[in-house]
């Protein structure tokens, strides 16, 4: 464990991060916010305000701990939030924000910090969806990123090297000025607490675990103290993650055994994306609360920490580079309309984890794509609008049997539209680093298409 926290505080060390963060390997993000809120043991009924779009999980591990969450709306163009939502919902009983980067796109959250420090609360950043390497202005890192993407220029097809100038926003106007774009982003220094993930579905994935990264001693240590209580994950059990991961991995990649599920899928009209989505997560959905915290409140086994060091340790930037050319290869040829809207055009850091895109009736969308054999989708990630999931579910109470409705009526205030939309509006498209050009031209064509029909469609209904 040392040894990984070694090596990630030195890569973490630049001035744009502070060398006096403390570092905690934990099983996932889900038990670091879970740590923290055990460790401050917050009065009942304190409020917690959370970017609107999050994992339900993390609503649950707020309203375990007797607490209210406080939903805030998000903006799609920089994923972001404002100061003026998030001032109008602090009160008295206020004690943290949380703000969750999504689909690896980052964004500036000092005005958010700021506000934090005049009120006198915790800052919480969830970089689950973000991480995508160490600091890209190591200028050194920088210079192999470049040296390697020079290397590769020549297997690029000829489109891509046109202009780069992108009518969506993006702030990119060339191939060399893409390189220099700062790629990374490791939390602000001044959050009190940075969570990252390494799950199965991640860039830099060790088939689990995660980490923490603290700004205060203090809070560091109660976090590091009360987790040494907890039990260790058993190996045996990620052994087993493991192997069902490479099974998967195999299925997946195996083109003749691709082709003929993919044949039998289409045949019987079975939603295969939320079988294998499901098979990929770590947590399932039919855990009950008790085997829910069971599970994450547990150290990362030593298998799993040595796993994690080998990944950070020969981590490829070059994959993370292609992958983010690519998609902006596809952004660019995408033709906005009122039936396909990007999201995140304007976040201080664009990577692409996923590839998501807004659009107008999304189910009818998904289907006419798949006509065409693109398999876009809807329930890639957890991500959800968290005001659905208050008006929707109960409280359990720690240390007790019973359960309490939520608030309904006082929800309803905290109504956030934009995070409601884009998640009744959001489809997945499969654009990554392993997809070729030629397959992504026929991609771009069929999508376009597809806006053009429904953007017609909409023409006709309301003449």
């Amino acid at each position: 464990m040392n040894e990984l926290i070694c090596f990630w505080s030195r890569q973490a060390s630049c001035p744009k991060h502070s060398p006096t963060s403390y570092y905690l390997p934990i099983l996932c993000v889900r038990t670091g916010f879970d740590l923290f809120l055990r460790v401050n043991n917050f009065p009942s009924n304190s409020e917690i305000i959370m970017s609107a779009v999050n994992i339900p999980s993390m609503v649950t591990l707020v309203q375990y701990h007797q607490l209210t969450v406080i939903p805030c709306d998000i903006d799609l163009n920089s994923t972001g939030l404002t100061v003026e939502n998030i001032e109008k919902l602090i009160t008295d009983r206020t004690v943290a924000i949380v703000f969750a980067h999504i689909y690896g796109r980052c964004y500036d959250v000092s005005e958010l910090i700021d506000l934090a420090e005049k009120y006198n609360l915790y800052f919480i950043e969830d970089c689950a969806e973000s991480f995508s390497g160490f600091c890209s202005c190591n200028m050194q890192r920088q210079e192999q990123l470049d040296n390697k993407t020079s290397n590769n220029h020549q297997t690029q097809p000829p489109s891509q090297q046109r202009s780069s100038s992108i009518d969506t926003g993006i702030r990119t106007s060339s191939n060399n000025e893409l390189n220099h774009v700062k790629l990374c982003y490791l939390g602000h220094p001044r959050s009190h607490l940075t969570l990252f993930s390494f799950g199965v579905l991640k860039f830099c994935t060790a088939l689990g675990g995660g980490l923490s990264k603290i700004s205060n001693y203090d809070l560091y240590m109660r976090m590091k103290t009360l987790y040494e209580k907890d039990p260790v994950q058993v190996t045996q059990q990620y052994y087993l993650n493991v192997e069902k991961y490479l099974y998967l991995y195999w299925i997946l990649n195996a083109p003749y055994v691709t082709q003929l599920v993919m044949f039998i899928v289409r045949l019987f009209q079975l939603n295969h994306m939320e079988i294998v989505v499901e098979r990929l997560r770590a947590f399932s959905k039919a855990q009950s609360v008790e085997q829910f915290f069971s599970s994450i409140r547990r150290q990362p086994c030593k298998s799993l920490l040595i796993f994690l060091l080998k990944r950070f340790q020969s981590y490829d930037y070059e994959l993370i580079n292609i992958q983010r050319q690519k998609a902006l290869y596809v952004v660019k040829q995408l033709t906005q309309s009122n039936s396909l809207k990007f999201i995140g055009i304007n976040s201080s850091v664009q990577n692409f984890w996923l590839f998501p895109i807004i659009v107008e009736k999304p189910d009818l969308f998904v289907k006419l794509l798949s006509k065409s054999h693109i398999d876009a989708y809807r329930g890639t990630t957890q991500l959800n609008v968290i005001t659905k999931q208050l008006t929707d579910t109960s409280i359990v109470l720690k240390n007790s049997n019973e359960t309490i409705p939520t608030n309904i009526g006082e929800q309803q205030m905290y109504a956030c539209p934009t995070a409601e939309y884009l998640i009744d509006h959001v489809i997945y498209l499969p654009v990554h680093r392993l997809v070729p050009y030629n397959v992504l031209d026929q991609l771009i064509a069929v999508v376009n298409d597809t806006a053009k029909k429904i953007d017609q469609y909409a023409i006709k209904s309301k003449l």
